[in-house]
Order: C-alpha cells, then sequence, then structure tokens
C-alpha cells in the first residue's frame, strides 16, 4: 500500500509540472502572437505616376520597418482627386483590419482631416511621412526633411548667384506645388522670406507679378502642370527672353519649367532650382540645363520614420525631436547637389 501510494503521488506531481509547463507554452505562444499583432504597420503613400521618389520611399519605408522585425501592408493611391478619396478607404479599410499603427504620406491632407477617421479612433497612431497634416491634434509624429528650411536653402542659393552676377536687378519667377500639399505652401513661405526683401527693393524683378502663394501654385505637382505654370509666366517677356532665375520647389517644377523653356526656344537656360535629386533632374543638372537640386535623403528619412513607429510600439523614447504645430518632429538632412556634386 505504502509503495503504491508513493507511485500515485509521484504521479500527481509530475502531472502537475507537465500541466504548468504546457500552461507557461501557451503564454509564451499567446505574448508572441500579440507581440506580433502589435508589429503591425500599414503604409499609405502616392504612387509613383506623377513623382517618382514614392516608389523610392515605400521601398526604403518597408526595408526600414523590416530590421525592427514590422510586418508592413503597403497602400498606394494615384495624386488625383479620385486618388485622395482612394487613400481615405485605404485608411478606413487599415484601421478597420485592426492595424494601430499607420505611416501616411497624404494624397489630400484635407481629405483625410474631412474623413474623421483619426478622431474617430484615437487609439491609432498616425506618422507623417514626408508630409505633414496640420490642424489635426490626432497626428502621433512627424518624419521629414524641414521644409520651410529647404524653401530658405533655395532661396539663399539664389540670393548668392545674384549677388556673385553684380548686377543692380534680375528677373526671377516662382513655381510651386498645389494646396492639397501642405509642404508646398511651407517651401513658398521658407522661400519667400528670403526673397520678399529683394523684390521689395526691386533687386529680383518678378516681370509676371505672381509673387503670392494663391497666384503660383499649381494644379499638381505633374511636370505638364509645372509646365504650364511657367508657359504661364513667360507671357511677360518678350519673345526668346526668359526669367534670369526660376525658384523651382521641385525637381518636377525644374523639368516642367525646362520643357516650357526648350518649348519656347530658349537655349540658354535661366538658374533654376529643385529638390528630390530624382534621376531625371540629375540628368539636366549634368547638362547644365537645371542648376541646383536639393537631396533630402530620402533612406535616412525612412529610417527616422521606423524608428519612430518602433518607439511608438514599444513605448519608448524618441530622441532628437522638434515640434512642428505642436506635433513631435524628426527632421532627415538635406544636402544642395550642383553639377559639382555628381
Amino acid at each position: 500500500m505504502r509503495n503504491r501510494f508513493f507511485w500515485m503521488l509521484a504521479t500527481i506531481m509530475m502531472c502537475g509540472v507537465v500541466m504548468t509547463g504546457l500552461t507557461s507554452c501557451s503564454n509564451a505562444d499567446n505574448n508572441d502572437g500579440n507581440n506580433k499583432e502589435q508589429k503591425r504597420v500599414a503604409l499609405l503613400l502616392p504612387d509613383a505616376s506623377r513623382i517618382n521618389r514614392w516608389a523610392t520611399d515605400l521601398a526604403n519605408l518597408e526595408d526600414a520597418m523590416a530590421t525592427y522585425g514590422i510586418k508592413t501592408t503597403s497602400y498606394v493611391a494615384p495624386e488625383t482627386a479620385e486618388g485622395a478619396m482612394q487613400q481615405v478607404e485605404q485608411l478606413r479599410a487599415a484601421i478597420n483590419d485592426g492595424v494601430k499603427y499607420i505611416v501616411l504620406t497624404t494624397v489630400d491632407y484635407k481629405k483625410i482631416n474631412e474623413s474623421g477617421l483619426l478622431e474617430k479612433h484615437p487609439d491609432v497612431k498616425v506618422v507623417c511621412h514626408d508630409r505633414f497634416i496640420f490642424d489635426n491634434p490626432n497626428i502621433a509624429y512627424l518624419s521629414s526633411a524641414d521644409t520651410k528650411e529647404v524653401g530658405r536653402t533655395q532661396a539663399t542659393f539664389l540670393i548668392d548667384r545674384f549677388n556673385a552676377s553684380g548686377k543692380a536687378s534680375m528677373t526671377l519667377e516662382i513655381l510651386q506645388g498645389p494646396a492639397t500639399d501642405n509642404n508646398a505652401k511651407d517651401y513658398y513661405n521658407g522661400a519667400i522670406e528670403i526673397l520678399q526683401k529683394y523684390i521689395d527693393d526691386g533687386k529680383l524683378v518678378v516681370k509676371s507679378g505672381k509673387t503670392a502663394y494663391n497666384d503660383v501654385k499649381a494644379d499638381s505637382w505633374d511636370v505638364a502642370d509645372q509646365k504650364k505654370a511657367m508657359e504661364d509666366r513667360l507671357k511677360s517677356y518678350a519673345e526668346g527672353e526668359c526669367p534670369d532665375m526660376v525658384l523651382a520647389a521641385t525637381d518636377n517644377a525644374a523639368q516642367g519649367a525646362v520643357a516650357a523653356l526648350e518649348g519656347a526656344g530658349i537655349t540658354n537656360m535661366p538658374i533654376i532650382t529643385g529638390q528630390d535629386n530624382s534621376p531625371a533632374s540629375q540628368a539636366l543638372i549634368k547638362s547644365g540645363k537645371q542648376t541646383m537640386t536639393i537631396d533630402k535623403n530620402l533612406k535616412d528619412m525612412a529610417n527616422n520614420t521606423a524608428k519612430i513607429v518602433n518607439s511608438l510600439i514599444n513605448n519608448t523614447p524618441i530622441t532628437g525631436s522638434q515640434t512642428v504645430a505642436g506635433i513631435p518632429a524628426i527632421f532627415s538632412k538635406i544636402t544642395v547637389m550642383t553639377k559639382d556634386s555628381y
């Protein structure tokens, strides 16, 4: 009897150890599952039909997220009115799918605000990549370049060229992007801070008279729309003449300017700015048709975005941040690129 009792007791104790081990494994599996679920991020960007850099951004973001073990689902939409509504539905689908972390480069920030989705789902953390969403306190973070500084840098480049020319005055025209992109107004504001005094003093003469943002914005960033805007500016110049300088906010704007100038028979190109360091504009710079572009270090920007998302997931502090309209932000480095840079 005594031996039978000890065998029974030993059997019970072994079962207890086994059950405890099973329970522990089960909890570990659940925790791992929750962690995997938590590390789901939706990437919502414009497609590359108008600005080819978005394909680069998407690839960079996917790679950067992977270094943190973050699983991504990617959505793209064209930069059109229909695309703006499509992106709203993509945002809705991602939220309904249970995604709690979203990286968003807006097609039209106003449509995102009008949808009310971020207000209805305050538990969803949205990180703006490159393009900021103003007038919405439900943004967790911004990862971008300092857009005003981009505009200031372009304007300073032009002023330096003007001062080096020794001329009493030079002519200038301004090409900016659409109001659907908040960055376009920021580029303009940064540039006009530098240029306005020279315009007021008559040192920079804008023959078209178009200096206010609402007068210089284009319908889109599409090269064709930027070309149309430049053709409009050339109406203020005699045949065969063109401005001395063009403040083109982006490479697409610069490419549109070059196309319009070539279409007007101009062979001696003015000083033309740009940004994004796109392959097409690199070729124009090497050929002397575009003067400069700004490299916003897209890999650095994607790495910053991934670092922010990972910190939000793990509830850890994010260092090196600034603020834009009260929202914390990390800016990537900007670099001026000229013919000598390649």
